[in-house]
Order: structure tokens, then C-alpha cells, then sequence
């Protein structure tokens, strides 16, 4: 629980954690499946779930932080927030609560939705149900009452699940406690950095010492395979044909409008964004074709071996790249992904597949080879000299650190041992814990290593890596809590810390059944948020 508060007490999320439509478990306006996309997320228990589906949620959970904080919306912000992930995980977590809902025949019967309907605010007037109201919620969201009807019973069955989950949270006076010195009390480190400078003078290799070093890491001094090659390539700008209607242009902004902003990060207007829109299906529909005709040239030449013949039949320019590592690909190929692993293995006159690149695809033939192998020493002696100088001064201070801290550890005084060994004690001062440590920089790793300090212990396991660069830290001072604020702010805290252990809660809930779920078949992922 300690370290769900430490990573999430601070920064954006609990600013927002209650405000926003992070995880399912908040109203919904629901879904509507009328804008449906073909391409399939994931398909739950039968039930597909859409791309379609995915913009839709983007775009609300998007509308809900500008309107939460207008025009303080960065693009850094949204990016921070991860909100392309958090609707991505939406849209599939929503369908998995209704398949459990199902398991576990938790049905809302048409009374509780009325009920539901007659108390929600949004819909009253003057404290009582107003229709007009309801119809109109219904056109902004572009819904029918049963799609809306529909998502209100499945937020209900979701909100008896959340239920059944929260009866088994329990949490300590001492959980509450923590939270509050999270948030409070602030740390005083000394610190010792131990760097591969520092020992630079205790390294000095002879020829065998690099000769056995070359050998233990050839890999690292290697020459890859290289290879040349004959490739076509086939330009998505050449093969857009084709009109763009009207329709198709309207299309795309409604999907992904929140993509098309100014330079000040608005979102633009249909007609501001038309050029933008129209490169864009351009450039996709020219992939398309571009595709379908590197995939026929790729299959007519493995069957036939007739690369050249079938280039000069179809007008296609044969291009030339001479030797090259394949771990070094010549900058025409920069942006194959992959390149040397879909290379490897292939002989002479061999052909690959059809390799994606940013704005086309290539269909390559291996002309020539030359093997891997790793030069001698005396050809390569500056580099290995420096790998090695490198690892081990790295080394050595490693050692030190290590050794220093297990005397300290032991009842030694800082002081002692740092003196001994000539390195300078520094001071941060008091301050607030967080991903920054003064007069070190942005360390949130460390800070994982160093919350757990205390007086009786005031040292970590281990000497900590920050920059290539050892540090021992030792624990000088933590501030009083000002415990008279701690029981004024309880509550407030109390309510924070079951905020936190509850989501927490939910999502392993949530993590567990989509694993099981998983493994029974009845959810398959197709697509993952990172591929949108």
C-alpha cells in the first residue's frame, strides 16, 4: 500500500483521480455503437470492440479535461496524462465488467433505472424529472434512449460489482498517517558520489588484460554480416489514385478531430483542417496501393526469380546499395523496422518479404555477402582501450561504494570513512520528497529506495547508481509532523487514502479477470493502445 501511495500521492493524479473519467467505474454517457469502426480492439464473450468505440471515449475523456481546466490544457498535459491508454483501457475494461456482471447475474431491473433517471440532476428542473432535459441530453450525445438506457443499467451492474469489491477494503489509522507524511514531512540527506574518474588512476591495463577483455566481449567489437543489395521500391506518393468526396474528409475529422490543432493547440474547424485531412488519406490510400503492388511484385518474382525481367516489364527503377553491416543500414532504409533481422538468414539471390516503411515499401534481393567477424586487437586497440577503461573504473567504484557502505552500516561515522577515502559530504536540506533530489537532479527510481529511511536506519541496501555515477546516501533529518493539522485534515486524507487503495483495489481486480479471461478465450486482444 506504502508504495501505490508513494508513486501516486503527488503530481497530476490526485488533482484529477476524482474529476475525470479515468477508469470505468465513473458515469457514463456510454457508447455509440452506431459510429463503430470495423476494425476490432478486442472482441469480449463474442462482442466486438471497436477502434470506433476507442475514439469515441478518447474524445469525451478529452471534452472533460478541457473543460475542467479550459485553457491551462497543454499537450504536454494530455500527453502526461495518458489519455489515448486510459480509453483504450476504457472501452475494454466497460465490456469486461459486463461479462462478469452476466457471470454473476447481477441484473438492474427497469425500477432502478427509473429511479436512477428520476434523481439525476442533470435531468431535473426545479427538483423534478424534466423530459425536454432528458431529450437533449440524448441529442448532444447523439443517442437513443435505449443506447442511453442500456449504458446507465450497465453502469449500475458495474457500480453493485464496485460494491461487492470496496465491502472487503479495510484501511488502518496508520495507512491514513502515512499518506498525510507523504504529502508533509520533508528529508535531509547526506550523500557521497563515487565516480569512474574517481578511480581512474588505479586502472592501467597491459595487452594481455585487453586481449582477454576482447575476448570475453567479442560481441561488442563484431562485424556484422554485410550484405548487397538490389531493391524496388514502391512510393505511397505514386500510387494514390482516386477522388476524395466530401463524406470521406468528414469522416476522418469526426474520428480523430482532437489530431488537427493550431499553433496554440486548438482543436481546428472541419475547413481549417481540410488540407491536413486530405494528405492524410492520401498518403493512406497511396500505402494501400502501394502495398498491393509490392505484394505482387514480391510474389510473381519469389515464383518465377525473374527480378530483373519483371522490373523492366512493370517500369520499376532497380536500385542499388553496395556492402553494408546490416546493423548499419544505409540511410535509404532508415525507417524499415528491422531491417537486419528480416535479412538474416537470407542467401544470395534470395529475396524478403515486403518491408514497411514510413512512406512506402521495398521488396529487396541479397546480391552478396560477407561474414561476421571480429578484427584483432591491434586494429581495434583505441576502442577496446577505452571499453575497457570504462567497465572497469565502473567496476572499482562500484567496489568502493559498496565497501564504504558496509562500514557504515556496520557503526562507522560518515564522516570516518568518507575522509579516509577522500571524498567531499554533501547536503541537500530539507525537502519534500518527489522525483527530484537536490543538487542531484530527477531520480523517481531513488526515491523508491530512500522513503523507506529512517533513524534507526538510515542507510539503503545498497549504494544507489544515479548518472554513472555511485552515491551513498545516509538519512540526517526528517521534520516533525505537525500532528494538530494531521487531525484537523484526517478525514480529508482518510478519504484520499481509500480513493487510492480502492482504485488500486479495482485494477487488480480488473487485471485478474481480463487475465482469466484471457486464458478461458473469451477475451482476445487484436490491437493494442500503443498500435492507435
Amino acid at each position: 500500500m506504502l508504495k501505490f501511495f508513494r508513486k501516486h500521492a503527488r503530481g497530476w493524479f490526485m488533482l484529477i483521480f476524482m474529476a475525470i473519467i479515468i477508469f470505468v467505474f465513473v458515469l457514463y454517457f456510454g457508447t455509440d455503437r452506431g459510429a463503430q469502426m470495423a476494425n476490432a480492439l478486442a472482441i469480449v464473450d463474442g462482442v466486438v470492440v471497436s477502434e470506433g468505440d476507442y475514439y469515441n471515449e478518447y474524445s469525451k475523456l478529452t471534452d472533460i479535461v478541457r473543460e475542467r481546466y479550459g485553457g491551462k490544457v497543454t499537450a504536454e498535459m494530455l500527453k502526461e496524462m495518458d489519455l489515448k491508454k486510459a480509453a483504450y483501457d476504457n472501452v475494454i475494461n466497460r465490456q469486461i465488467i459486463i461479462a462478469k456482471a452476466n457471470d454473476l447475474k447481477l441484473k438492474i431491473s427497469d425500477s432502478e433505472l427509473k429511479e436512477l433517471l428520476m434523481s439525476m440532476p442533470a435531468l431535473q428542473t426545479d427538483g423534478k424529472f424534466d423530459n425536454y432535459k432528458y431529450k437533449q441530453l440524448l441529442r448532444y450525445n447523439k443517442m437513443t434512449p435505449e443506447a442511453f438506457e442500456t449504458a446507465q443499467k450497465i453502469n449500475m451492474a458495474a457500480g453493485k460489482i464496485e460494491s461487492i469489491i470496496r465491502e472487503g477494503i479495510k484501511l488502518s489509522d496508520q495507512e491514513v498517517l502515512d499518506l498525510y507524511a507523504l504529502q508533509n514531512q520533508k528529508i535531509n540527506l547526506n550523500f557521497v558520489q563515487i565516480s569512474g574518474a574517481d578511480v581512474s588512476g588505479r586502472v592501467k591495463p597491459t595487452t594481455s588484460d585487453l586481449e582477454d577483455y576482447l575476448k570475453k566481449n567479442s560481441n561488442a567489437f563484431r562485424v556484422a554480416e554485410q550484405v548487397k543489395v538490389k531493391y524496388l521500391y514502391f512510393d505511397a506518393d505514386r500510387f494514390f489514385t482516386g477522388e476524395i468526396s466530401p463524406s470521406d474528409i468528414r469522416d476522418q475529422y469526426n474520428r480523430a478531430k482532437d489530431n488537427y490543432k493550431d499553433k496554440d493547440d486548438k482543436t481546428l474547424g472541419l475547413e481549417e483542417a481540410r488540407p491536413m485531412i486530405i494528405k492524410e488519406i492520401q498518403k493512406s490510400r497511396g500505402k494501400q496501393n502501394a502495398y498491393t503492388q509490392a505484394k505482387t511484385a514480391h510474389d510473381t518474382i519469389y515464383q518465377e526469380e525473374n527480378f530483373d525481367d519483371y522490373a523492366a516489364k512493370n517500369n520499376l527503377s532497380i536500385q542499388v546499395a553496395d556492402f553494408f553491416p546490416l546493423n548499419q543500414p544505409p540511410e535509404v532504409f532508415s525507417s524499415v523496422k528491422d531491417l537486419a533481422r528480416e535479412l538474416t538468414g537470407l542467401e544470395k539471390k534470395d529475396i524478403s518479404k515486403v518491408l514497411t516503411a514510413d512512406n512506402g515499401y521495398y521488396v529487396i534481393r541479397i546480391e552478396d555477402k560477407k561474414a561476421a567477424y571480429t578484427p584483432a586487437l591491434k586494429t581495434i586497440e583505441s576502442a577496446v582501450m577505452q571499453a575497457y577503461l570504462k567497465d572497469e573504473q565502473d567496476r572499482i567504484a562500484s567496489e568502493d561504494a559498496k565497501a564504504m557502505l558496509a562500514r557504515l552500516q556496520k557503526g562507522e561515522p560518515l564522516e570516518k570513512v568518507a575522509a579516509e577515502k577522500g571524498y567531499p559530504i554533501q547536503e541537500t536540506e530539507l525537502f519534500q520528497p518527489g522525483n527530484i533530489i537536490p543538487k542531484l537532479g530527477s531520480h523517481p527510481e531513488a526515491m523508491e529506495k530512500l522513503l523507506p529511511l529512517s533513524p534507526g536506519h538510515p542507510y539503503p541496501e545498497n549504494p544507489l547508481k544515479l548518472d554513472n555515477t555511485y552515491v551513498i546516501f545516509k538519512l540526517k533529518a526528517i521534520s516533525p509532523l505537525d500532528m494538530t493539522d494531521f487531525e484537523a485534515k484526517k478525514e480529508t486524507y482518510r478519504q484520499m487514502a481509500m480513493n487510492l487503495k480502492r482504485e488500486e483495489t479495482i485494477k487488480a481486480w480488473m487485471e485478474g479477470n481480463k487475465a482469466e479471461m484471457i486464458k478461458e478465450k473469451r477475451l482476445k486482444i487484436k490491437k493494442e493502445a500503443k498500435d492507435l
